[in-house]
């Protein structure tokens, strides 16, 4: 006697689509299984920095997934095989705990469905990157992806508050510096990347630009080059119409080194000087990045921040990181002085030579 009490002109029809399911389950159950341990497996190289990324579906959307669905599957396969009364003391508590999991499995994999893969254009053009961003718990984590078939690699990470997802939406840049990509999201610039050139880079544009085209004001019905990007929050001031950038980058970056604690020296140990503009690119954007100790690397970095603050710089926050922005010059600091003893500042704005 079984604990499925089927009636017996029914029970050989019943007992076929029993097995029939038994066995699509089975098979499914261990499909779902290698997923799992495969996409482990490729994770697990490259110091944890490797992993599957199949179309938008990457390793850990996956795992949780193949993970939810076996539970689903599980749970079908362990009320499909008829038990005996004396094994429902077994089978029942199985049944129940598969149940269980449906919840958490269910919820893991709703937490992974939040995350978006988008390639990173420059000007329409694929890079070679891809852009990971994930939002447990509205904080954005954002990883730069390196892909390969269908094998990525993590080269960058950085953070943003807010559950927003600046390359999915588009806003977002990217400026070709000979060898380099740069990287920079609206409104603040923050995230910002610096990565190199993987793919030979066209001149001309490929197509649909990345990022967004300046919108409307009350004032105007339609953008004009000039127009500044318009924040999508009241963070921070608007960014302001594009010009020549580096008189004022090259002033903050002598700000900066003046505000720290003499003597500024750089990881040789060699006095560090500030820029002279005419030493600044300007072909879309400009920038110049410091990395500097001195004898109080605290005193000097809580300096360093009271100067930005001082000059009107809104202030900001990121994962391990300080962000200032005027509307103009977006400033990023980072006190790395625990890992290389030296206090990291990259200040980059637009930049458009008269």
């Amino acid at each position: 006697m079984t604990d499925d009490l089927a009636s017996p002109p029914h029970a050989a029809s019943v007992s076929r689509s029993r097995r029939r399911v038994m066995l699509v389950a089975g098979a499914l159950l261990v499909v779902l299984i290698g997923i799992v341990v495969g996409v482990q497996i490729v994770s697990g190289q490259g110091d944890g920095t490797t992993e599957v990324l199949v179309g938008s579906w990457y390793g850990r959307h996956i795992t949780f997934v193949a993970v939810f669905a076996s539970t689903v599957v599980f749970f079908v396969l362990v009320c499909a095989i008829p038990a005996p009364r004396w094994w429902l003391v077994v089978f029942l508590p199985l049944r129940f705990l598969a149940l269980c999991a449906l919840l958490p499995t269910g919820f893991l994999a709703a937490v992974a469905s939040e995350s978006t893969v988008v390639p990173l254009k420059a000007n329409g053009c694929a890079t070679g990157y891809l852009v990971r961003e994930s939002t447990p718990w509205r904080h954005t984590t954002i990883d730069v992806l390196r892909a390969d078939g269908l094998v990525a690699t993590a080269v960058d990470s950085q953070s943003r508050r807010g559950g927003e997802h600046p390359f999915a939406d588009g806003d977002y840049r990217v400026d070709v510096d000979g060898d380099t990509l740069r990287v920079r999201t609206y409104p603040s610039g923050t995230p910002s990347f610096t990565l190199p050139v993987v793919v030979e880079m066209p001149r001309e544009s490929c197509g649909s630009s990345d990022g967004r085209e300046p919108r409307p004001t009350a004032s105007t019905t339609a953008p004009s080059a000039s127009a500044p990007f318009l924040p999508d929050s009241d963070e921070g001031p608007a960014p302001a119409p594009r010009s020549d950038a580096r008189s004022e980058v090259a002033r903050m970056a002598q700000l900066t080194i003046d505000a720290a604690e003499a003597p500024v020296t750089d990881a040789a140990g060699a006095p560090v000087s500030a820029p002279l503009p005419a030493e600044l690119p300007c072909d879309g954007t400009t920038s110049f990045d410091l990395a500097i100790r001195t004898d109080d690397n605290t005193s000097s970095y809580a300096a360093i921040l009271d100067a930005w603050s001082a000059e009107g710089y809104s202030r900001d926050r990121a994962m391990q990181e300080d962000l200032r922005y005027n509307g103009v010059i977006r400033l990023s600091a980072r006190d790395r002085s625990s890992l290389d003893g030296l206090m990291h500042f990259s200040l980059t704005a637009d930049c458009r030579a008269p």
